[in-house]
């Protein structure tokens, strides 16, 4: 009885260890298939993610794409074909598997025409061999798909935003220009042919080889007319035998050179763009330099239209993504285009620029920098014979002098005068008698010396401001002391950047913290030493002069915020002030000149780059002018190496003052 009772006990043993062996087992089957299951979602998600097409084939059924007429090679090139052709990108997909071996995932990405949000996908994983695969149908390219249908779009282009001026004046603006092209049959034959494509090649400034190139395109006819040449906006359309002239789109600057600097211009796209920037296509236009890079976003606005699922009928089966094109905003500057032609003309052949500014509101009216540019050239695809023509011309017509940075010169006199009067070290009374044309504090500067113009044995602020006197404001400075002046210098706008869309570095009062000399400290007080100031770091620090001690920042945008802080008090102003104007009234002003051609206020100056104490090295001519009635206006005007022009910026900005005069009666 007991062993019956043994045997019976082993064997129940024997069957719960059997009956746990094929649990166990089935436990890691279902787990191992679901493994595979994972993994085979994970690689399609992967797949589509990735963009990678070619792995598609070996992650689907062979069964389905039969079904849904595709063999492994059209599968792939039918994803190529549709994502590629939409431009999608920045693929993000969510995903999970249900129960039922259902695949479900949620992809949003990027199209030529925006961003699609949530699309669902479901397919069924299906047992393959030892794998699992994607059970495929053309849904799972886009939901609704059928097989032989094909995804179309449409696009209707934003229209570019234009630059206006202050008055609604374009800067830059959508129009027309002309194309040259040809039409084959016109050419004639043999010797005729070869001879007018010749003299083609030459009047347009382009090769027989391109030319050929041109005609040979598999697309031309006899009686086709083939482009060969966009001409600038504004440009000639010659006559030349065989050459004929059709319209099309353009970008214009109507001031040219006078605003190119501002302005800026637009070229074509490149595949660098493209990659950056997947919305673009071929053919699309951005800003390149100046407002047209700044405000790209703004300006180009953002295309429209649609992408569909069209049947094999040619019938729309189901739109994925609709929308509406926005057109690029409209940028209105502060620039006066009137007045900035004007400014640019007057600088006649000088290297230089002028900058005008309204000192209430921090309007920039005129923003001149010379030599210039055609930007129109550059958006139809600039030649290389033109380009090296700029590329080497030894003004270097492509630097920006807006922002160049300067030694202010004398202009910068005034505001010492004005931490001196703030410091009480400075007074109208007090006079320093001086000898000669060259001073030095004593024998420890060397050979260093500071030169004037002018010898006046007994000098007062108001001959040392009218004669323009270096040495006055070199001994005013070290009575100062670094410490004050540069207390009274950090009071302006050295060391920050402006809120403009344009690129300057900061103005600067030294490379260093500290002069670490009284040489250093003397020169920067007359506007030399290491001091950097760009023409609109100038005409901003100087509206102090025009504003009763009140410092504007300047703008560019109309409608933008005017910023403004108190740098000097009032009665510091009104003391100088009158001295500015005695520098255009006096006789013996140094902008005497400019006498009768208004109620203003100025001071002229020079700076001297030489590489040794001694030389005469080349010289900018600069000038400071605003109206001393209402400070309705200031501007700065420079020359750079004026002996070599002939002429000084205050026998140049003569004109400008004229219209300024006119604009503001």
């Amino acid at each position: 009885m007991k062993k019956k009772r043994g045997l019976i006990v082993g064997i129940i043993v024997l069957l719960l260890i059997a009956a746990g062996s094929v649990f166990g087992f089935q436990q890691w089957n279902e787990a191992k298939t679901q493994e595979k299951k994972e993994l085979a979602a994970k690689e399609w998600i992967t797949a589509i993610k990735e963009q990678s097409y070619e792995k598609i084939p070996q992650l689907v059924t062979a069964d389905s794409l039969t079904k849904a007429g595709y063999t492994e090679e059209s599968i792939m090139e039918k994803y190529k074909a549709i994502f590629g052709g939409i431009g999608v990108s920045n693929l993000k997909i969510e995903y999970k598997i249900n129960a039922e071996d259902i695949l479900e995932y949620i992809a949003t990405f990027d199209t030529v025409l925006g961003t699609i949000s949530e699309i669902h996908y479901k397919t069924k994983l299906v047992e393959s061999g030892e794998d699992y695969r994607v059970d495929w149908t053309a849904e799972l390219i886009f939901p609704g798909m059928l097989s032989d249908d094909k995804i179309r779009y449409t696009v209707d282009e934003a229209e570019r935003g234009e630059i206006v001026d202050r008055n609604g004046s374009s800067l830059a603006l959508n129009t027309i220009t002309y194309q040259a092209g040809v039409v084959p049959k016109q050419l004639g034959t043999e010797e005729e042919r070869t001879d007018k494509i010749a003299n083609i090649a030459e009047q347009l400034g382009i090769t027989v080889e391109f030319i050929e190139g041109q005609l040979g395109q598999s697309w031309v006819q006899d009686e086709h007319f083939v482009p060969l040449k966009t001409l600038p906006y504004g440009a000639d359309t010659p006559m030349i035998e065989g050459v004929q002239y059709q319209q099309v789109g353009t970008r214009a600057y109507p001031l040219r050179e006078a605003a190119a600097h501002i302005t800026g211009y637009v070229g074509e796209v490149n595949a660098e763009d493209i990659e950056k920037d997947p919305t673009l296509q071929a053919g699309d236009v951005i800003g390149r330099t100046g407002l047209e890079l700044a405000f790209e976003k703004e300006l180009r606005g953002q295309n429209g239209g649609e992408i569909y699922i069209e049947t094999v009928n040619g019938d729309k089966r189901a739109t994925i993504q609709k929308i509406e094109k926005q057109d690029g905003q409209t940028i209105e500057v502060t620039i006066d285009s009137n007045l900035q032609q004007t400014a640019y003309d007057a600088l006649e052949n000088a290297v230089g620029s002028t900058v005008v500014m309204e000192p209430k509101s921090g309007d920039l009216l005129a923003l001149v920098s010379k030599p210039s540019y055609n930007p129109n050239q550059f958006v139809v695809g600039i030649s290389q014979s033109q380009y090296d023509e700029y590329n080497n011309n030894e003004n270097k017509p492509f630097i920006s002098r807006i922002t160049t940075r300067y030694a202010p010169g004398s202009t910068f006199k005034p505001i010492t005068a004005s931490i001196g009067l703030e410091s009480g070290e400075t007074t109208v009374d007090e006079t320093h008698k001086i000898t000669g044309l060259q001073w030095q504090k004593d024998n420890s500067w060397g050979n260093y010396r500071i030169s004037r113009v002018s010898e006046t044995a007994s000098v007062n602020l108001r001959t040392a401001l009218v004669k323009s006197d270096n040495i006055y404001f070199a001994q005013e400075a070290l009575e100062i002391g670094e410490e004050t002046f540069r207390e009274g210098l950090n009071k302006l706008t050295f060391g920050e950047p402006y809120e403009l869309p344009l690129s300057m570095e900061p103005a600067q009062i030294s490379n260093e913290e500290s002069f670490g000399s009284e040489i250093l400290l003397a020169d920067t007080a007359y506007g030399q030493g290491q001091l950097l100031m760009s023409p609109i770091h100038m005409v901003t620090n100087f509206t102090v002069l025009a504003n009763d001690g009140v410092l504007t920042y300047p703008k560019l945008i109309v409608d933008s915020e005017t910023k403004t802080k108190e740098v000097f008090k009032k009665e510091t102003m009104e003391t100088i002030k009158p001295m500015l104007v005695e520098v255009v009234t006096a006789p013996e002003g140094t902008a005497h000149e400019l006498n009768g051609h208004g109620s203003i206020a100025a001071k002229t100056g020079t700076a001297e780059l030489k590489k040794a104490q001694g030389e005469r090295g080349v010289e900018n001519s600069l000038i400071t002018v605003f109206d001393a009635n209402d400070a309705s206006y200031i501007a700065v005007s420079i020359v750079e190496d004026h002996r070599k022009v002939g002429n000084t910026a205050t026998q140049l900005i003569k004109p400008v003052i004229q219209y300024l005069e006119i604009l503001t009666q």
